[in-house]
C-alpha cells in the first residue's frame, strides 16, 4: 500500500473519522493546552484548579464505569453524537463565559462524559477495519490532534497583543461552533459498526447494572493472565503520567519565563514531530518491529525526554525544543500502539466492554491526579516532572519478560453451555 494512499484505501468509518478531525483538534488542542493558565488568569489558585480536574476524574469514573454498557445499548456512531455533544460542545460554550470557580466546575463536570466518547469513537473508527491498519490509524487521529498545535503559536501572538483572557474566551466560543459542525459532519458520514449492531441487538434486553457487573468481571479474568494484567498496568501507568503534565504552560511561562510566543511553539513542534513520526517512524516499523516492542521503546522515550526537562533553565530554547520532540514522539507512539493492542486483544463481542473496562481501572487510579498535580506543583514544580518521568520508566518495565501474546478469537469469559477456552499468554 502506498503511504499517500493510506487513508483513502481505509474503512469509510475511519476515513471520515480522521477527516472531521480537524474541526476538534484545532481549537481543542489549543483550548487544553491554556486551560490552566486561562483559570489562573481568570483569577483561580492554584489548588483551586486540581480540585477542579479532580472533580473532573472523579465523575469520569462515574461515566467510565457505564461507558462499555452505554456503547454497546446505544451503538458506536449514536453514543459518539450525543456525548460529544454534552463533553465538548456545550462546555466549550460554558468555558468561553466562566468567571468563577463554579462555572470552570460545571463545564468540567459535563467534560466528564467524554470517557463515554472515548471507548465508543475509538471503537467506530477502528472496529470494521483490519488489524493490521489500526494502529496507524489510531495514529493519524492523534497526528491531526497534534498538527493542530502548529497553530497554537497564534493564539500566543493574539494573547500578547489582546491579553490573555480575551483571546481565549474567543478561542472558546469559536471552538465550541468548530466542535457542533465536526459533530454533525462524522454522524452524517458514518455509518454503525458491524460488532455495534450486533452489541444493540444483544443488549437491548440488558439492565446497565448487569452490564457494569460484566464489566468488572472481564477485568478481573483479564487480571488472572499475566500478559494481560501487565498490559492493563501499562495502560493506567502510562494514562496517568499523560494526566500529570496539565502545569507546563504555566511553568514555561511563570517559573522559566519563556514569552507566550516561545511557549506557544511547543505544541507546534510537537505536531511536526507526530507528523514525521505516523510518517515515517510507523511505516519504518511496520512488519519489522512487534508493536509490543514499539509500545516499550516508546514508553522508553518519553522517560527520557522528562528527565532531560528536569534540567531545562530558562533562556535555553535548545534543550526546550529536544526535550519536547521526545515527549511528543514517545507518547503518541505509546498512546497508537498500546490502545490497538488492548482494542485487538480480545474477543469481539467483549471488545467494548473490556475497553471501557480497562479505562474505568484507569479512571479510578486517576481521581487525585489533579489535586495531587497541583498540590506537588505549588511545592517543587519539577518534582512534578520527576514523578511523570518516573510513571513512564514503570510502565516501560511492565512491558519486558516474557513476550506478550494474545487470543484474540476466544473470550475471557466463556458463554455458558459452551467450550470456549479464555485467552492466555
Amino acid at each position: 500500500m502506498k503511504r499517500r494512499s493510506f487513508v483513502a484505501n481505509l474503512h469509510r468509518n475511519a476515513r471520515y473519522c480522521i477527516y472531521t478531525e480537524p474541526f476538534w483538534a484545532i481549537f481543542g488542542t489549543a483550548a487544553l493546552y491554556y486551560a490552566t493558565l486561562y483559570m489562573q488568569s481568570v483569577g483561580l489558585s492554584t489548588v483551586a484548579i486540581g480540585a477542579i480536574l479532580s472533580a473532573n476524574l472523579y465523575v469520569a469514573f462515574m461515566f467510565q464505569l457505564v461507558a462499555g454498557a452505554v456503547t454497546d445499548r446505544m451503538g458506536r456512531r449514536r453514543a459518539t453524537f450525543w456525548f460529544d455533544v454534552t463533553s465538548w460542545v456545550i462546555p466549550m460554550f460554558v468555558w468561553a463565559f466562566s468567571n468563577n470557580s463554579w462555572m470552570f466546575l460545571l463545564g468540567y463536570l459535563l467534560n466528564a462524559s467524554s470517557k463515554i466518547v472515548n471507548v465508543s469513537f475509538w471503537l467506530l473508527a477502528t472496529e470494521d477495519s483490519p488489524e493490521k491498519d489500526r494502529p496507524r490509524i489510531f495514529a493519524a487521529i492523534k497526528v491531526v490532534i497534534m498538527f493542530a498545535g502548529l497553530l497554537v503559536p497564534i493564539v500566543g501572538f493574539f494573547m500578547d497583543r489582546y491579553g490573555t483572557v480575551p483571546t481565549l474566551r474567543m478561542l472558546f466560543f469559536i471552538g465550541g461552533l468548530a466542535m457542533l459542525l465536526h459533530n454533525c459532519l462524522r454522524h452524517h458520514y458514518t455509518v454503525e459498526t458491524q460488532a455495534g449492531v450486533e452489541a444493540m441487538d444483544r443488549h437491548a434486553g440488558t439492565r446497565m447494572l448487569r452490564s457494569v457487573l460484566d464489566s468488572g468481571k472481564l477485568l478481573w479474568a483479564a487480571g488472572r493472565h499475566t500478559a494481560l494484567r501487565r498490559l492493563i498496568f501499562m495502560y493506567m501507568l502510562s494514562f496517568v503520567a499523560f494526566q500529570l503534565n496539565i502545569f507546563l504552560a504555566v511553568y514555561l511561562t511563570k517559573s522559566l519565563e519563556y514569552s507566550a510566543v516561545v511557549v506557544g511553539t511547543v505544541p507546534a513542534v510537537g505536531a511536526v514531530t507526530a507528523l514525521f513520526s505516523y510518517a515515517v517512524v510507523m511505516p519504518w516499523a511496520a512488519g519489522r518491529v512487534p508493536e509490543g516492542a514499539m509500545a516499550r521503546w516508546s514508553l522508553v522515550t518519553s522517560c527520557a525526554g522528562w528527565l532531560l526537562f528536569l534540567a531545562l533553565g530558562p533562556d535555553n530554547p535548545a534543550l526546550l525544543f529536544v526535550c519536547t520532540v521526545l515527549t511528543s514522539a514517545g507518547p503518541l507512539l505509546v498512546e497508537s500502539y498500546r490502545d490497538a493492542i488492548v482494542v485487538g486483544c480480545v474477543h469481539p463481542e467483549e471488545r467494548a466492554t473490556f475497553f471501557a473496562a480497562v479505562q474505568t481501572f484507569t479512571a479510578v487510579v486517576s481521581i487525585p491526579t489533579g489535586y495531587l498535580a497541583a498540590v506537588i506543583f505549588q511545592s517543587r514544580p519539577l518534582m512534578l516532572f520527576g514523578a511523570i518521568a518516573t510513571l513512564y520508566a514503570v510502565a516501560a518495565m511492565c512491558t519486558f519478560g516474557r513476550h506478550l501474546s494474545y487470543q484474540a478469537d476466544v473470550r475471557l469469559i466463556p458463554r455458558r453451555g459452551r467450550p470456549d477456552t479464555v485467552a492466555t499468554t
